[in-house]
């Protein structure tokens, strides 16, 4: 506590007396000491010091204390800084979480017209299509517009709380045109669907032109893929799993050791098993050969079929697993470039469905399966079609 001390000598009480209240004076070993306390503490804490042992000092100090509870007048002064600076804080956070919210806001409007302009490179929409979606597209632009305008009014001394209201009025807006773009985005892709299945389903139903999904195979495909291809089917639980007898015996040992590592409780080291087992030149028969046996005995618990299955081995890297089904499709897939151009983009399309599942942050897994089963129904019909484009060389 002490800074400086003479003890037993001469000094300067004058020196020493305009010090106060730093200056104290003791009494040790028959002698007198002048002390001088350290310059850091503040005036009055150097007093409150000196008269720690004072008992009226410390009564004054109580009733002082007291009476500020109930009089609403007393430290008005400190009640004003305390107010200033409480509103300088709130202001400065609500800075921060307007800029936050912002910049969210910024990356969201990006990302939807950053969607639309993929969606208008597609070979597969029409010209009627392309145009509603530019005109969403613009749409977008002017939301873009009016966030930009915002920053701009921000940074020209526009106050947090109008910067709060803008932000909240152009988030509305956000959301609304979000949703709207998503239900175009499903009717577009109802109607490619619905054109998909038109193509793909013969008018007549004689033996060489009968659809490969209706329960039967084309007579021509037959010829080229006797011997190994069985019966080709659609699931009764689902029309878009495909079936179908694979007399190869790799594939039915890799499809009989799937089963026996996902029954039950199931093993570990699944996704191994896949990565090391399944190709593109083998996906497509073992996912037929799968749902002709095994499919059948899930469709309560799994009903999108072998994806589904398999994801239900890992609580939170389930996709990761289907995903080795998803990279062998899109590598067989290349197979059948040609073939038929509709029935080409549709499965490309499931399969970039699929893939978006796969690398989001929150991937829907049955989404990523639904996509996966409609792929691998085109990829078939197509190798179908393939087959009876050989025959007819």
């Amino acid at each position: 506590m002490t800074w400086g001390t003479i003890s037993g000598g001469p000094i300067n009480l004058f020196t020493w007396n305009s010090l106060y209240p730093y200056n104290y004076a003791t009494n040790y070993g028959g002698q007198y000491q002048f002390n001088v306390m350290p310059s850091y503490l503040t005036p009055a804490q150097a007093f409150g010091i000196q008269n720690v042992f004072n008992p009226f000092y410390n009564i004054a100090q109580m009733m002082g204390r007291f009476n500020s509870m109930f009089n609403p007048f007393m430290n008005m002064q400190q009640m004003m800084m305390n107010q200033a600076a409480y509103a300088n804080g709130y202001a400065i956070g609500e800075n921060i979480g307007n800029g936050v919210i912002a910049q969210n806001l910024g990356s969201n409007i990006s990302g939807l017209k950053s969607q639309l302009e993929q969606a208008l490179t597609s070979d597969k929409l029409t010209a009627e299509q392309k145009d509603e979606l530019r005109a969403l597209k613009r749409e977008v632009e002017a939301l873009e517009d009016k966030f930009n305008e915002l920053l701009e009014l921000q940074k020209h001394g526009a106050t947090p709380q109008q910067i709060k209201a803008g932000i909240s009025q152009l988030s509305e807006q956000y959301r609304e045109l979000r949703d709207k773009i998503q239900a175009k985005a499903e009717e577009i892709q109802a109607e490619l669907e619905a054109s998909v299945e038109e193509t793909t389903t013969p008018e007549t139903t004689t033996p060489e032109t009968t659809s490969p999904t209706s329960g039967t195979t084309p007579e021509a495909a037959t010829a080229v893929l006797a011997g190994k291809y069985g019966q080709l089917n659609v699931s009764s639980f689902n029309d878009d799993i495909v079936t179908a007898d694979i007399d190869d015996e790799n594939v039915r040992k890799i499809v009989n050791t799937i089963y026996q590592k996902v029954d039950g409780i199931g093993s570990g080291n699944i996704k191994k098993y896949l990565e090391d087992n399944i190709n593109k030149e083998n996906v497509v028969e073992v996912m037929l050969q799968w749902n002709k046996h095994y499919a059948e005995g899930y469709r309560e618990a799994d009903p999108l079929g072998l994806t589904e299955t398999l994801m239900d081995e890992r609580f939170m890297t389930g996709d990761k697993i289907a995903g080795v089904i998803l990279s062998a499709l899109e590598e067989r897939l290349k197979d059948y470039q040609g073939i038929d151009v509709e029935l080409y983009n549709t499965a490309n399309t499931q399969l970039a469905i699929a893939r978006r599942e796969l690398q989001s942050w929150w991937s829907n897994e049955d989404k990523m399966s639904e996509a996966i089963n409609k792929a691998h129904k085109c990829i078939t019909i197509l190798m179908y079609a393939q087959a009876d484009v050989q025959q007819g060389q």
